[in-house]
């Protein structure tokens, strides 16, 4: 085997690893259940601004996403689904794109028609503050701010549990 064909073989085993590894459970954040949701300031992609603080008094389901990443893609209808039932009760959704091109992220969200805010975390700060290493990772909000849940990996392979975390912090 040439050395060309190895380091190809090598990249292309890296770019897999790199791209499961934003579907694992295994990454734990800095902000844990029980604690206060970190207050943040996201430049939302249709205008405007979204504010930790805007949300005072609703439940909040905050998804950090990619457009790159599988589950991200795989996870996204069955959190629409969950907003479609919801849009009238006292909670927000919120997605957050991180570790991708804000272009990217913008095409992700045009793909999905995605019906909630989204913004992109402009060098994953907010991620970092949160402690998120990979996408998607999804926090459960109650209205007075505390974090309740925090999922890692592909929402959709967790339907039920999913619709359960939602309504307890409606």
């Amino acid at each position: 085997m040439s050395w060309t064909s190895s380091f190809k073989n090598y990249c292309a085993a890296l770019l897999f690893a790199t791209a499961l590894a934003g579907c694992g459970e295994e990454a734990k954040p800095l902000l844990q259940v029980g604690e206060k949701a970190i207050p943040f300031n996201l430049e939302l992609l249709g205008g405007g601004t979204g504010r930790l603080e805007d949300y005072a008094g609703k439940g909040i389901v905050i998804t950090f996403m990619s457009s790159w990443c599988p589950c991200s893609n795989e996870s996204l209808p069955l959190i629409k689904q969950a907003y479609t039932k919801h849009k009238d009760a006292p909670i927000v959704f919120l997605m957050v794109g991180i570790q991708d091109s804000r272009s990217k992220f913008e095409g992700f969200v045009k793909k999905w028609g995605v019906p909630f805010p989204a913004g992109y975390d402009k060098g994953d700060r907010i991620a970092r503050d949160y402690g998120v290493s990979s996408p998607p990772t999804t926090f459960f909000i109650d209205k007075n701010g505390i974090v309740k849940r925090a999922f890692y990996g592909n929402i959709a392979k967790k339907p039920d549990e999913f619709r359960q975390w939602v309504e307890e912090i409606i």
